[in-house]
């Protein structure tokens, strides 16, 4: 068990490349929740929603899975450092990895679909039905 001080492993203190990576690691996460892959999620009488901007991924880089009520959504894009054997000036576009974790109960597991066209990744996921079984009301 790794001992703790002031919230902070005892071996990441005395390591600070990992308290470093560590660090890293964690704002990695935060862009990646809140600009790498911007989402909406609606909820219907139905259905979930979830649309996704991926702007410049393949499709192919892109993985959607739903295990235990949790719809995880990946892409990954790399960038290729040729450049027709010519000298590379300026870098903006880099390699992404992002990931999205949404938590639905109650979802038809086999019935959810996911299509992405223009940047959009969409995700539905349709609802359980009710179950109709229970009291009934004597009018």
């Amino acid at each position: 068990m790794r001992q703790q001080l002031f919230g902070h492993h005892l071996d990441d203190l005395l390591y600070p490349a990992r308290l470093l990576k560590r660090a890293h690691r964690e704002a990695e996460n935060v862009l990646n929740a809140h600009v790498g892959m911007k989402t909406d999620v609606v909820e219907h009488d139905d259905d979930y929603t979830v649309t996704a901007e991926l702007p410049g991924f393949d499709k192919q880089a892109i993985t959607v899975n739903y295990a235990d009520e949790w719809l995880t959504i990946r892409a990954h894009r790399s960038q290729d450092d040729r450049n027709d054997d010519g000298r590379l000036l300026h870098r903006e576009r880099m390699d992404a990895d992002f990931t999205r974790k949404f938590h639905f109960a109650d979802v038809v597991r086999d019935q959810i679909q996911a299509h992405y066209q223009a940047g959009l990744l969409t995700v539905t996921l349709p609802k359980k039905v009710a179950d109709s079984a229970g009291k009934i009301e004597v009018q």
